[in-house]
């Protein structure tokens, strides 16, 4: 039987069967193309495996009585194979192309960095000549303090409302409208 019908045979899926088969080393018959041919007694197996599980024990910890060893097969070819050579070119064709493509990305990224460390190197010459200007002496010394002071101590001037300004105090305009009507 293959995969898909011992699948189907004990209610799981395909790539669940595939799982227990690589993980447990289950030495497993292949066909020509590579797929799985299960027995009657791999099917066996398989159930076992399945009620251990159902059990609650996980895939790791699972043990079988009957456990097949899988061993690998590697299939010799006796000539090269064309296609074999074709995508060997073709692989490292990829390979250059990786390369180069990076090394332009970071060619790319430091001409990108150059040009920041100048923009900033400049900055920092900027910065340099406005903090030695700060620094050194001019002739026009100016004492922030002492002029602050002078400014407190200066009287501000009452200022006198608007309203008052145009019409004027009633008191005193009243007793000057009466000392003239006396007169």
């Amino acid at each position: 039987m293959n995969t898909s019908a011992v699948a189907r045979l004990l209610n799981v899926s395909h790539s669940t069967i595939q799982r227990w088969v690589t993980q447990l080393n289950m030495e497993v018959e292949r066909n020509q193309l590579g797929h799985y041919q299960f027995s009657d007694e791999d099917i066996a197996l398989l159930r076992k495996i399945q009620d251990q599980l159902n059990e609650g024990i996980i895939l790791q910890k699972v043990s079988i009585s009957e456990k097949k060893i899988r061993k690998a097969t590697l299939q010799k070819h006796s000539e090269p194979n064309k296609e074999h050579d074709q995508l060997l070119e073709r692989v490292i064709r990829l390979e250059n192309g990786l390369k180069t493509k990076a090394d332009d990305v970071v060619s790319y990224q430091l001409l990108q960095h150059r040009s920041e460390m100048e923009e900033m190197h400049k900055l920092v010459k900027k910065l340099e000549a406005r903090i030695e200007a700060l620094e050194t002496p001019t002739g026009q010394h100016f004492d922030y303090f002492l002029a602050a002071e002078e400014a407190a101590a200066t009287k501000k001037t009452k200022k006198r409302p608007f309203i008052k300004m145009i019409f004027g105090n009633r008191k005193n305009d009243s007793s000057s409208w009466s000392t003239a009507d006396s007169d």
